[in-house]
């Protein structure tokens, strides 16, 4: 992959505290999440004193404001952050999938960590891949030492593994969430067109994909993945189900590592900040940069129901009933039904 059309422009805070034996990072996102992302980068740092790091960071914008906080996060920190400006009318040349078309335009952040290895091949033969909606709660030393000389990635096993191992026809089936990458064998194996051109042939075959871009990443290294445990990719669902659903079992994290807040609700709403292992982001949240970025009120029928629900859990029935109300009239008032 040529990587000189997706890019517009990197460039690199810090570099002089680079060291040599880095464990190199990468997120990706839009601009409205970089503030989350710095949270769990944070919390990396937190929990991994003697460790060093590089962190690089796909974005398709970088506001002042957000480059200033980057900074002071890697004066802080005396880490480096490799900062790439994606090229996002180039990529969405290269990949035609009607599911990443939003409003007319078609969302190019959805993809970009299919570049990585591709960007980062100069600087590092291994990376891990993190989404941005993840907590670190624990070392990272051993996972990132696993060897994998044998394999593409190492990732821990999906929360519908079996589920969607049986629909792919798949021997297992992984969380992309957390990815650690052998670049070396991802380039020679050349995953990242194998990658693009199967989400262009499902797309010309019309074949749906639930989650596209790991369901294609999931096909694509089905025999290149060594699997690990949850402990580095621990899903965590903070959904309130109603009275009359079965509730929601999350396994305990206590003992993992990187925690994974995967659904649609995520540890930065206002609603959610009581939840035990939420108040571990929060605390990563509170040493950041980022402490004065507002959490996300509920501004949606179906968020405002959550935060009802929430409210129900925490045993503060006048809010509960307030919100209830609020959610009652949401209704009528033309507040959007989706969202948080």
């Amino acid at each position: 992959m040529n990587t000189h059309n997706i890019l517009l422009k990197s460039f690199c805070i810090n570099k002089e505290s680079l060291k040599e034996n880095a464990c190199h990072i990468a997120f990706t996102g839009t601009a409205n999440y970089i503030p989350w992302i710095g949270v769990a980068m944070t919390s990396i740092m937190m929990h991994n004193p003697a460790s060093s790091f590089a962190f690089h960071l796909l974005l398709n914008h970088l506001p002042q404001d957000e480059m200033q906080k980057l900074s002071s996060f890697s004066q802080k920190w005396k880490v480096p952050i490799f900062i790439y400006m994606m090229n996002d009318a180039y990529i969405s040349t290269l990949c035609h999938f009607s599911r990443y078309i939003i409003n007319g335009k078609f969302i190019a952040s959805f993809i970009y960590r299919f570049f990585i290895p591709d960007l980062l091949a100069e600087s590092t033969s291994r990376v891990l891949y993190l989404d941005g909606d993840i907590v670190c709660n624990g070392f990272l030393s051993h996972f990132m030492s696993i060897n994998l000389d044998n394999y593409i990635v190492a990732t821990a096993p999906d929360l519908k593994s079996k589920d969607y191992a049986t629909r792919f026809s798949l021997p297992n089936y992984f969380n992309s969430g957390v990815i650690l990458i052998n670049i070396t064998r991802w380039k020679m194996n050349d995953i990242t067109n194998l990658l693009l051109s199967n989400l262009n042939l499902y797309q010309k075959k019309k074949i749906d994909l639930p989650c596209p871009d790991q369901d294609v990443l999931n096909i694509v290294l089905k025999d290149n993945t060594f699997f690990v445990s949850r402990k580095y990719n621990m899903p965590y669902r903070l959904v309130r189900p109603s009275l009359f659903k079965k509730s929601i079992k999350n396994e305990n994290p206590s003992s993992a590592s990187l925690i994974h807040f995967i659904g649609a609700i995520k540890p930065w709403t206002t609603y959610n900040q009581t939840v035990p292992i939420v108040r571990v982001w929060a605390e990563a949240k509170a040493n950041s940069p980022w402490a004065e970025t507002p959490l996300h009120s509920p501004a949606s029928q179906k968020a405002i129901h959550q935060a009802a629900r929430a409210a129900r859990s925490d045993h503060a029935y006048l809010r509960m009933i307030g919100l209830y109300l609020k959610f009652i009239k949401s209704k009528f008032d033309g507040t959007p039904k989706h969202g948080y």
